[in-house]
């Protein structure tokens, strides 16, 4: 019966109109925000100029992949897509390193090699697609030549005898979000976060009020003082939750797939992560310090996480820290059971988000426990 009337105490927290305003009108705007702003990253089209790329000819003069491959580099050209032979003087991986270059590739009888820049991403994949067709179509002919079939002078003409000889065939492409359904998990899940700065406040607006004098001194525990302020600053961030995630899914149409129970599920996990993260900070930093560090914590999980751009599209040590971010774990998770029915990931993010929730929580309660006070 306490932990009800502490819980309910904590629910009047609503009457706060600044909290109130940015736990619903802010991942409401920016959600409208960055779903317009950033839109051309998820219409999968983008202006791409031209592209050089650095090559070395090993190959034996006259052979047929030396032939084949400058009318291949001649028509590549005419795409925007420049192979430069590399002279004497010049490293071709150096130069790729150095970012003069998208790739380096080496033509040799056996084959080719190719060495691509990992900071042009896009450029590299569209010359690793034109590199791979090249090889295959090589290798095709290679075999046609090793078996002597006599081909029409044009197979592809109608009538020709053959039709085509090399069918090329796409599975349909997987369903991947737009950038307003994006920005409605990545934006929901960074305000949940947030939760965590109104947990640092949950014990130390009661010291500012000189109110936990009281609270001790009434007839109450203190594991019924922190369970009631948890039980009811989750139903508080809950109901928030769900009103942010009706009006992205009604109001911008924003898809949040059919396994709605789930979707909430994990998200309600996270609210209990982020008021564990809250608490177990206040207990392990004191004074006004502990808000500074809990503010840098989701600054940075929100960066490498996912929250302003998508995570797989950061590389290097960005892209080892947003492993390590529970903004991307429970991303991953909701976008996964959403466009790919995945529930496997679900499970470790809600894992995650409990776990650390328990380990944080205790760290509190324990702390609390050896306190004279609150």
């Amino acid at each position: 019966m306490n932990i009800l009337r502490i819980a309910i105490k904590e629910l009047k927290v609503f009457r706060d109109f600044k909290m109130a305003v940015f736990m619903l009108i802010t991942p409401v705007v920016l959600i409208l925000i960055l779903g317009t702003a950033m839109s051309n990253m998820f219409n999968g089209s983008m202006a791409v100029g031209d592209i050089r790329v650095l090559y070395q000819d090993n190959s034996t003069p006259g052979s047929a992949i030396a032939k084949q491959w400058e009318s291949f580099a001649r028509e590549a050209g005419k795409s925007g897509i420049l192979f430069e032979k590399a002279g004497g003087d010049k490293d071709g991986i150096l130069e790729v390193q150095n970012s003069q270059y998208t790739g380096f590739t080496v033509i040799a009888d056996s084959g080719l090699s190719y060495y691509g820049n990992n900071r042009s991403s896009v450029e590299g994949s569209i010359v690793q697609g034109m590199l791979a067709a090249f090889a295959d179509r090589y290798k095709l002919a290679a075999e046609v030549a090793k078996a002597d079939l006599k081909l029409p002078a044009n197979p592809a003409q109608p009538g020709a005898g053959g039709g085509d000889y090399v069918q090329e065939a796409s599975l349909d492409a997987a369903k991947q979000p737009g950038s307003l359904d994006y920005f409605a998990v990545a934006v929901t899940t960074l305000i949940i976060l947030y939760s965590a700065l109104s947990a640092d406040h949950l014990i130390k607006s009661e010291k500012k009020r000189h109110t936990d004098i009281r609270l001790m001194a009434s007839p109450i525990t203190k594991a019924e003082i922190l369970t009631g302020k948890i039980v009811g600053t989750f139903l508080l961030n809950f109901l928030f939750m769900i009103i942010v995630v009706l009006i992205s899914k009604y109001v911008f149409d924003a898809n949040w797939g059919d396994n709605m129970g789930l979707v909430i599920l994990v998200l309600s996990t996270e609210i209990v992560f982020a008021l564990g993260l809250g608490l177990g900070i206040s207990y392990i930093i004191r004074g006004e310090a502990s808000g500074a560090v809990i503010m840098i914590i989701i600054q940075i999980a929100a960066f490498v996480g996912g929250s302003y751009y998508p995570s797989e599209d950061s590389t290097g040590i960005f892209r080892t820290l947003s492993s390590y971010s529970p903004l991307q774990w429970t991303n991953d998770a909701i976008l996964q059971l959403i466009y790919a029915d995945h529930i496997s990931a679900s499970i470790t993010a809600m894992l995650l988000n409990m776990g650390g929730a328990a380990l944080l929580l205790t760290i509190a309660a324990v702390t609390m426990r050896r306190r004279e006070g609150l």
